[in-house]
Formats: structure tokens, sequence, C-alpha cells
């Protein structure tokens, strides 16, 4: 393996300890914090906001550049649509993105505040918003889940 392949890959697994490794605490971390009300609650979401804006954001941009850059240093690109779990694994990417980006991410970032401005019991768009999340949140995460078994395990290949 060569430097460039080796620094590319690097980024790449890092990338996705570092900025998708985040996402798995949410599923523990977004429960504590409904468990907690008041101040503690909302600094639970004020810190899974803060993974969201500083570890995940990043990376989902760095991602799919580091991969890209990948395909063509290894030679995936020939026969690209033989390696289908490559493919695949890029399809489930970009549904994951666009579901992380418009969905995902504005409720990650409007719950803290929401739930700080809350003066007694839980208003109906903030349960919303938390019913939203408890929906959204599983499906990224088992979505990213998939991508990381076929990219590590590369059936087919």
């Amino acid at each position: 393996m060569d430097l460039w392949v080796a620094i590319l890959l690097l980024i790449h697994v890092g990338g996705a300890i570092v900025g998708f490794g985040s996402v798995y605490t949410f599923a523990i971390l977004g429960p504590m914090a409904g468990q907690r009300p008041g101040a503690g609650g909302v600094a639970l979401l004020e810190g899974m906001a803060a993974l969201e804006r500083r570890l995940l954001r990043p990376f989902l941009f760095i991602q799919p550049i580091s991969g890209a850059f990948l395909i063509f240093a290894t030679g995936l690109n020939n026969g690209f649509f033989s390696h289908y779990w490559l493919w695949i694994a890029i399809l489930l990417y970009a549904a994951a993105f666009g579901m992380g980006v418009f969905v995902q991410i504005p409720l990650v970032e409007a719950l803290p505040k929401m739930a700080a401005a809350l003066r007694g019991p839980p208003t109906p768009e903030f349960l919303a918003a938390v019913k939203r999340t408890q929906v959204v949140g599983p499906i990224l995460t088992v979505l990213l889940s998939i991508i990381i078994i076929l990219m590590v395990t590369k059936p087919g290949a």
C-alpha cells in the first residue's frame, strides 16, 4: 500500500470513527435528557448539539471527499458497478446525508433551545420534535451501521 492510500485510508476510517461514532451516543444521551427535566436535560441536549456541530458536521463532508479519492487511488473506479458493496454504501450514505442534514441536524440544534424555553409541561411542538428525532435517529444509526458493515466486509469483493 503506498503512502497516499494509507493517508487517505487513515482520514476515511478516522473520520468514520470520530464523526459517526458520536451518532451512537445520541441513543443514550437523548433518553437521559428526557429523564432529567430542567437544566440537566437542557445541558444534555446542548452536549448532543455540540457533538453534532464539532464532530459530526465536519465529517459529513470529509467522508465523501476522502472516499472518492480512495476509490480512484485504489482503482475501484474501474468496474465500479461490479463493486456492489461500494455503490450500495454510497447510496445509503447519500440517503443518510440528506436525512441528517435536512431533518436530524436542525432538530438536534433546535431541541436545546426549545427545552430551555419550556415553562411547565412540554409543548406539543417540543414533543413533536422529540418524536421526530426518535424516528429519524434510529434510521440513521441503522444506515450508518450497514455502511460500516459493507465497508469492512466488502461482500463479493
